[in-house]
Order: C-alpha cells, then structure tokens, then sequence
C-alpha cells in the first residue's frame, strides 16, 4: 500500500513539474519548430499533443518525444521489403549457415543512398504514438521495479517509439503479447535486475541464428521476432523491444571502433532500482548481475550510450570535422566511460599549430578518432579512456587524420606509458599471428576441438576401427601437424567424431600418405545429408571458411580416394584467418609521432610453418605489412621479447 501512495504522490508532482516545464518559452518554440519541420504532418503531432491536454505528464512525454524526433527516420521501400523474402525462408536452419552468393551479391549491389528514407516527423501517425505512450506508462507505472525510475529515465529507458532506422510499427503491442505472459508466468517480484535476468533466460531459449553476411539497416521488429536471424545489433535490437514491452528500463552501450578491428560493438544495460546503476548485459553469455560487473573481454577504449534525445554537446566536439565516421558524430550518443572504467586524464605533448586535437586508436591502416581532447598550448587532455589499449594523439587535415605525438597506453596500475622509440637499442622478435586471438574465439575453439576423436578403418562400418588422434589439448596453430599411430596399416575410410555435447566446427582437414606431406589424399563424404554442410570446405585451403554441422549430428565419416597407408595429417580448428602465410613477405613499421610510420627497413618471407622474424626498435609501436596482398594488421609493442597486441596489455607488469 506504501509504494502505491509514494508512487501516486510522485506522478503528481512529477505532473506538475511537468507541467509548468511544457509551458516555459523555451520549449513551446523548440515543439513549434519541430510542427513546422512536420509539413503535412503537423496535423498528426497536433493529435497527439490535444489528446494528452488533461494529462500532463503524458503531455511532458509527448512534448519530449517530438521536441527531440528530429533526426530519427527509417528506410523502407521494396529494398526493405527484400530482407523479408531473404530471411524468413530460413526461420528452420538449426545451425550457423552461409546465405546463397547470388543473393549477398544482389543485396551489395544495392546503395543505401538509393533506399526510401522517411523522417519521423513527417511520416509517424498519431494513433502509433499514443498507443506507444500509453503502454509505455502501463509498464512504467505498474510495475514495482519502476518505483523509483524518474520521469527522466523514464523517457530515455522505457518511452522511445523506435530504434535506428528500424521501420516504424507497432512493435510494442507484440512484443508485449509474446513475452509479458511469459515473463509475468516465471517471475512476480520487484527485482528489475532479476526481471531482466529471467527475460533474458526466456529469449535465449527461444534460440537465434548468427548471421554477419548482409550489412542491413534495422531489420523490422516483427521479422526479428519471427525468425531470430541477424548478427550481434540485431540480437541487441530484439532484447530492447522485448525488455522495454515488459516494462523492464534498458539502453544500448556500445564502442564505436573496436581497439582491435575496425569493427563496432554494442550490448544492452539495464538500470538497477536498488543500487542506480546501469547493469550490462545480453551479449557473450553476459547475464544482469549487480554483485560483479560483467565483462565480455572486449578492449572497448571508451563506451557510449545510445539516447533518443539529442545530444548537443557531443555534436560540438566533432562538428567541424566531416571526415568522422557517422558512428563518431552520432547525435544520439553520451559518454558512459566513467561507469566501466576509473575517471582519468592525460596531458601529452601534441604538434597541432592551433587545430582540435582527437584521441584515436591505431586500427590497421587508419587513425580512427573516438573522443575529442582538450588543447592547452602544445598540451593536449584526454579524459576517461581504458587502461591497456593504444592511443595515439591526432589532427585532422584534408579530410583525413595525421598523428600528432607519441602513442600511448595507461598500464593496469594507472601509469601512462608513451611510446618514443628507442632506434639505437633492438630485440629480435618471432611471430606466427598478424591479429591477437580474442578471447571468446579461443573458448570457441576449446569447446569445439578438445575431446574430438579421429578413427580410421578398412571397413564402411568402422566394425574395427584404430582411434589415430583424440584432441587433448587447444589447437591454435594455424596448422596442426599429427603423427599417424599406426603409419603401416591401410585405410579406406576415417570417421571424426566431436565432443560430447559439441558440434563439429572445422576449418581443414588434411591427409598425406607421406612424412614431408607431398602426397596429399583427397577423400568425399559420402553422407548426403552431411553433404548439404559443404564439406568442400575442409579441403579447399582457405583457412577462414569452416564445415559446421549441429550436435544432433555430431560426425561424419570420409571415404579416401583409394584404401591407403597414412603418415601424417594436417588439422586446422575454426580460426579468425590471422595467421603468417608461407612465402608471403612481410614488413614491419614503427611510429615516430608526429613523422608517421617508418620502415624498419628489415622485411620478411614467412617460412613453411608461417613463422616471421624482425629485429625492432625498443619501446615502439608497430605495425606488419603484408606486401604481397597489401594488407595492414593491427598494431603492437614488445613486452619482455613477446608481441603484446592491446587485448595481451593487461597479462604484463608494465611498470617503468
């Protein structure tokens, strides 16, 4: 009866607070600007405001969601209407899959500059709006985790009517009549964290499928709903509309250019009503728990949250500056940092000659820019960054960026490390990898590849089969090189059998009826239904494409070309692809601050084992060149002999 009472007293308040904010100066003309920007539209957000005049505090949220609509829009158009019939045929596949060429190719050659776009306030109806409001207020209102979310959070957590440039719809009434009885069924108390917890149970139950071949807008609400298919902002999408139909408070973090690739991330945060805080999860088995702060073991160097509401002064810090990725210049994003890592600043020397100077993060062949810093003189600030990942200070000019001073890293005791070579003193380095493996790619590998069984027999029926390998340990090599127990026995057929409980995930897989492994031997899987996974994929020397099949059918058995003796056998695991090829040559560069990246001057020939050798200078950052395919691969420094990529910065004691 309590919580009712209090609750009933701050809606009051809240209203009239509310209340006499609608009336101020200031944000009727910002409410009347945003009508006359509506066009023939301006009809419909009318409705929406006249339909909340005797509710003021639905009127606040209306007033707010309008106030701040501009910029918001969604694609549509037959280009749209393609994801449908691409997608929805393959609600049934159980496993990861490989979309048809012919029809990736023909979503690529479509430009999303060619694509319908609809801005919100010119196309959004007011009967979608107030359906959203008014639902939104049912979640917020009755449930009893929400006692104490303010009407603030409220707007940015529960209230918005869209995500991206997904399609408008009525996403909330269906995503509320899938989950709400669910979720209401398995739990009935007031812990959001917990209420969030159990959702995410329920969803992850209901399975998704992991696809990355198609860079799509927002896939509609309802199709992501129906067949569970997309990639990781896909997924974080699904989570939003379902939490949010639940009255459950979440927003999206993200960082916006990974530290080691050039690619994005995001996960969802929920805010906790116990402690205030915002609680990650959704993504890499991360599940809500404000006892620990859950980490997916990404490098992320600073996180933003996405809003709804326009953020003037993030714009500020990049509005000059057209070349910034449109992730960069968002103006719907804020600077989280401070809740992941410890508030922090470092003041670097900086050759700028009075132009703005960015923090950014040495990714391949780019400066890719993630924050704005602070001039001083020849000083320059940055603030609230993560510890164990290179930046380098930089300015832009003729629409690119230039560095502008040394790199740096803060190690894990807080220290702030700069990297000024050391030319006069070198150490002779040995590498197999061009990229750090991520930690999630290697658990990827132990659960697929420890405890496999490899057995091999001159009958079809394996009725006396000889076991040749069980996987005992990692694979990481790119390559794994087995000797054959028994070299002088005959074989006609080889069976491979995954862990119990694991699918078979495998790059290549290769036979050799001789020790210096000239003699390969070629093999078919004569199972058809096997053979709708390609199997071609374990032969065809790309070391970046893999045979998958689920754990209901986790082996396959192989019929040699010809029955024969075997010597050796070659095993690649699933891999991320970055490894040394042998006989391409290689080159290694340092940076020089302001000067750029300068040849070492000593290049490299992969040997057979994919193995490169370089003498560098001391305390550099550096980077590898593939020259043959003219390629750059993420950046490094030498850390006692060993490369130590960003994601290796926190296994040394860096301390000077």
């Amino acid at each position: 009866m309590r919580n009712i009472v209090v609750k009933a007293v701050f809606i009051i308040l809240a209203g009239l607070l509310s209340s006499c904010a609608s009336s101020a100066p200031d944000e009727s003309e910002a409410v009347n600007n945003v009508l006359d920007k509506a066009g023939h539209n301006r009809g419909e957000l009318e409705k929406v405001l006249r339909h909340y005049s005797d509710d003021s505090l639905k009127l606040a949220a209306a007033r707010w969601l309008i106030v701040n609509m501009p910029g918001h829009y969604s694609f549509d158009g037959p280009q749209v209407d393609m994801l449908d019939s691409i997608f929805r045929p393959l609600k049934s596949y159980a496993v990861n899959f490989s979309l048809d060429p012919e029809v990736v190719e023909r979503w690529n050659s479509q430009s999303f500059a060619d694509f319908t776009r609809k801005d919100h306030v010119r196309y959004i109806k007011a009967d979608m709006l107030i359906r959203n409001i008014d639902m939104a207020f049912q979640e917020w209102q009755n449930r009893k985790w929400n006692h104490n979310l303010t009407f603030d959070e409220f707007c940015e957590l529960l209230l918005p009517y869209t995500l991206g440039d997904a399609r408008l719809s009525d996403w909330r009434t269906e995503y509320a009549s899938h989950y709400r009885p669910k979720l209401d069924s398995a739990y009935s108390g007031d812990d959001v964290v917990e209420a969030a917890s159990v959702l995410l149970r329920i969803i992850q139950s209901e399975g998704w499928i992991y696809n990355a071949q198609l860079i799509t807008p927002h896939l509609d609400p309802s199709l992501l709903l129906d067949v569970r298919i997309g990639y990781n902002r896909d997924f974080i999408d699904m989570l939003v509309y379902a939490m949010r139909a639940c009255g459950i408070p979440v927003a999206i973090d993200q960082l916006l250019i990974s530290p080691d690739n050039k690619n994005s991330h995001k996960w969802i945060v929920v805010k906790d009503d116990e402690t205030g805080r915002y609680i990650p999860f959704g993504v890499d088995s991360m599940e809500p728990n404000r006892n620990i702060h859950p980490h997916d073991g990404r490098k992320k160097g600073k996180v933003y949250r996405t809003t709804y509401a326009r953020q003037n002064d993030h714009i500020k810090q990049f509005e000059n500056i057209r070349s910034l990725p449109l992730r960069v210049v968002n103006p719907n994003i804020i600077d989280v940092s401070t809740e992941y890592f410890e508030p922090d600043s470092v003041k670097i020397h900086a050759d700028s000659q009075g132009e703005d100077v960015y923090l950014a993060l040495p990714v391949m062949d780019e400066w890719r820019p993630i924050d704005a810093g602070r001039k001083e003189g020849d000083s320059v600030t940055f603030y609230n960054y993560e510890a164990g990942v290179y930046y380098v200070p930089v300015i832009p000019k003729d629409n690119l960026f230039y560095p502008c001073g040394y790199p740096f890293f803060k190690s894990g005791n807080g220290q702030n490390i700069v990297l000024e070579p050391n030319v006069n003193k070198k150490v002779r380095i040995k590498m197999t990898r061009l990229m750090p493996m991520r930690p999630i790619t290697l658990s990827r590998i132990i659960s697929d590849m420890v405890g496999v069984v490899i057995e091999a027999d001159t009958n079809e029926d394996f009725s006396n089969p000889d076991t040749i390998l069980v996987v005992r340990d990692t694979i990481v090599d790119r390559r794994h090189r087995y000797a054959i127990p028994y070299p002088n026995k005959t074989y006609g057929y080889i069976r491979y059998t995954a862990a119990p409980g694991q699918q078979v995930s495998l790059a290549e897989l290769e036979f050799y009826a001789d020790k210096a492994e000239t003699m390969n031997i070629s093999y078919t899987v004569p199972d058809p239904v096997v053979e709708r996974s390609g199997p071609q994929y374990l032969y065809d020397k790309n070391y970046e494409s893999r045979f998958t099949i689920p754990v209901s059918d986790a082996s396959f058995i192989m019929k040699l070309s010809r029955p024969t003796q075997i010597k050796s056998m070659r095993l690649t695991a699933r891999n991320d692809g970055y490894f040394a090829v042998p006989g391409n040559e290689y080159r290694l560069y340092y940076l020089d601050g302001a000067n750029g990246w300068i040849n070492t001057g000593d290049s490299c020939m992969a040997d057979k084992e994919g193995t490169l050798s370089f003498l560098v200078p001391e305390n550099a950052l550096l980077k590898l060149r593939d020259i043959t395919d003219g390629l750059d691969y993420q950046v490094f420094t030498v850390q006692k002999g060993k490369t130590c990529y960003a994601i290796d910065l926190g296994f040394y004691n860096l301390v000077k």
